[in-house]
């Protein structure tokens, strides 16, 4: 099964190319349009998580002013405090350590990702024993045999062969880019510590992670993860976009106000036997 993923990528690849002019644009451009639509594949994987998150970050401001109080009133009982803090999340149905799910869609990924990386480094073979595995992947299309080897050479590129310092870094940009716009920007002082700690340390370390494995496969494999992390923006920008239009027509609930007594006094005071009039708040004395 796992082979013949890999062949269906690199017959889609080729088909790509063929399609669209078979220059050194064409590659690009079929490993971008190929990406987008593994991209779109994805999305329903993916949304749900994005958006719980989105939902309990607002929920997690909104009992900002609890677990302020939580904190002062066991300001030096930790212990007490993690399980009083535990106890209000799970009153309020809130998930403390949604925020780590940002990373989710990446993970999520890292199946098409390796067969990608496969396919796009059969698709540019050029040696012997390389070209025999193509070819194998190419029977079930004859007409493509023309076609191969693909032209690796892209501006200064060879998408082949990994490039240590343009690609990488653009691939660690973006990785950042999407991540900041997936995971809340700000969490609640309240948070648990150890998944505030986490979710910051990831912010850091996956990006650093897929700049490195750009460094180390081919530069074809870069245009993948720069093309997905630009897709993954749009597709978080329009999530949160549409949450947030769903909090506005979210019908707010009134807050019941209880009726207050207020004592009036006559100007001239109450008579001896006379008790004190009450009425509620909002009723105007007539002149």
């Amino acid at each position: 099964m796992w082979d013949k993923m890999i062949q269906g990528f690199v017959l889609a690849l080729i088909w790509l190319y063929k399609a669209l002019g078979s220059n050194e644009w064409s590659l690009v451009f079929s490993i971008a349009a190929l990406t987008i639509a593994v991209r779109l594949v994805t999305i329903p994987l993916t949304l749900p998580s994005q958006r719980a998150m989105k939902k309990n970050s607002g929920k997690m401001q909104a009992l900002q002013p609890e677990l302020d109080k939580l904190k002062k009133k066991f300001r030096n009982e930790p212990q007490k405090l993690k399980q009083a803090q535990l106890s209000l999340y799970q009153e309020h149905g809130i998930n403390p350590v949604s925020s780590m799910t940002g990373c989710l869609p990446m993970f999520i990924q890292l199946p098409v990702i390796w067969a990608f990386y496969q396919s796009i480094s059969r698709a540019l073979a050029s040696q012997p024993g390389e070209m025999l595995v193509l070819t194998k992947y190419l029977s079930a299309v004859p007409q493509f045999m023309s076609l191969v080897p693909l032209p690796s050479k892209w501006l200064w590129f060879n998408l082949a062969r990994p490039d240590v310092i343009v690609l990488p870094i653009l691939v660690a940009g973006s990785t950042w880019l999407q991540q900041k716009l997936t995971v809340p920007a700000s969490q609640p002082s309240g948070t648990d510590s150890q998944a505030a700690q986490m979710s910051q340390s990831m912010m850091v370390t996956m990006p650093l992670m897929f700049g490195f494995f750009a460094m180390q496969m081919p530069a074809g494999l870069s245009i993948y993860f720069i093309v997905s992390n630009v897709v993954g923006m749009g597709v978080s920008w329009l999530t949160n976009r549409w949450l947030n239009g769903d909090d506005a027509k979210a019908p707010s609930r009134p807050q019941r106000s209880s009726p207050v007594s207020v004592t009036t006094i006559p100007e001239d005071g109450p008579a001896p036997d006379q008790k004190p009039i009450r009425r509620k708040r909002g009723y105007k004395r007539r002149k």
